[in-house]
């Protein structure tokens, strides 16, 4: 169990997507307001809640990427967690500040791991499906990266709520949103590596890192990155063995 706690963690970092990733054609990320304010379901845009969320974010991941302490970051990612439930009062309604809460929960989840993880599991996960009814393509479909996430990496019934058929649905309809996203098409890839598809794995995960490099969020894109190399690295290694 400890050990799928930390692994829902690692999952929630999908929750960076679309604040540092708003591709262009060009081939060069937009600011991160791009993705968040973009008028979605007659909703207008809001510089300030985009402001406010890409914040959120970049401080999220200097919490995970640059401390190594899991007793501090989680009583700092609780004082995100306060920062966050301020924004959801400020901008209600909007899908933008529940993403960044649901990413937070789990992260809070990872780091304290006891008895009490799994409900913020639950909870994050309860945060993207209302997302996914209020605007499924949110910060380039990162409700359903993630739920497709939760659902490979969680243990399914009576423990937790994981299923593998849910997963790849989630997780393809991510890609149909962000085809070109580093998020999408690494959660993608580690999910066909954990189901054997290793040459198709190996496929995406070469595609996630020619994502262009945000110049938005350097901290989760270094990241991010670097967990993407290790994993293609490691399919490559089993694509060689079965050969």
């Amino acid at each position: 169990m400890r050990a799928r706690i930390l692994a829902v963690t690692s999952t929630l970092l999908s929750l960076m997507l679309a604040a540092p990733i708003a591709v262009q054609a060009a081939s060069v990320d937009a600011p991160a307001s791009a993705a968040i304010t973009a008028p979605v379901a007659g909703q207008a845009a809001d510089p300030a809640m985009a402001q406010d969320v890409t914040q959120l974010l970049r401080d999220w991941s200097a919490v995970k990427y640059q401390m190594h302490d899991d007793k501090a970051q989680a009583a700092k990612m609780r004082d995100l967690l306060a920062r966050a439930a301020d924004i959801q009062t400020r901008y209600p309604g909007r899908a933008e500040p529940l993403i960044t809460t649901g990413l937070i929960l789990g992260s809070i989840a990872g780091y304290e791991q006891n008895a009490g993880s799994l409900d913020l599991v639950r909870k994050a996960r309860d945060l993207f499906e209302q997302v996914d009814k209020i605007d499924p393509t949110a910060m380039e479909g990162a409700a359903a990266v993630n739920l497709g996430s939760l659902y490979y990496l969680m243990p399914g019934f009576p423990i937790g709520f994981g299923s593998d058929s849910k997963a790849r649905k989630y997780l393809e309809r991510g890609i149909a949103i962000s085809p070109n996203g580093l998020e999408s098409n690494y959660f993608y890839g580690e999910f066909l590596s954990q189901q054997g598809e290793y040459e198709r794995s190996a496929k995406v995960l070469a595609h996630a890192l020619d994502a262009p490099v945000s110049v938005t969020q350097p901290v989760w894109d270094a990241g991010r990155r670097a967990e993407a190399r290790e994993l293609l690295a490691s399919v490559r290694q089993k694509l060689v063995a079965q050969n």
